[in-house]
């Protein structure tokens, strides 16, 4: 099945209101791999690293102990262990075209 994720403008105003309430979190890497075939909309972004992050029992926000997917960024990839930390940042999700919203998201960032 091919289909194009589209947001539209509330739905994208929806999700970032709540993108406070997941920024700054500190946890940890359980399992990374790297994806070399994006799903569609996302092939510009191949090759790109996803974890899964289990978050310190202080992470707060009902997260403490949590585990979810998380894209990883700015990092090496030499750099990249199963128990590094990480800190949870909002980046740009996907790419968009010049009329359509630019839609922002958490990512993981080892520190």
């Amino acid at each position: 099945m091919f289909y194009k994720i589209m947001s539209s403008p509330v739905t994208v105003w929806r999700h970032h209101k709540n993108i406070k309430n997941y920024l700054r979190k500190v946890g940890k890497i359980i399992v990374w791999t790297k994806v070399f075939i994006a799903p569609a909309g996302f092939e510009h972004e191949a090759p790109y690293f996803v974890a899964i992050v289990e978050f310190n029992p202080s992470a707060g926000s009902g997260l403490a102990g949590t585990r979810m997917p998380l894209q990883l960024v700015d990092f090496e990839e030499k750099d990249l262990k199963p128990n590094a930390k990480i800190i949870t940042v909002v980046r740009k999700l996907g790419k968009v075209k010049l009329d359509e919203v630019i839609e922002y998201g958490i990512k993981a960032k080892p520190i």
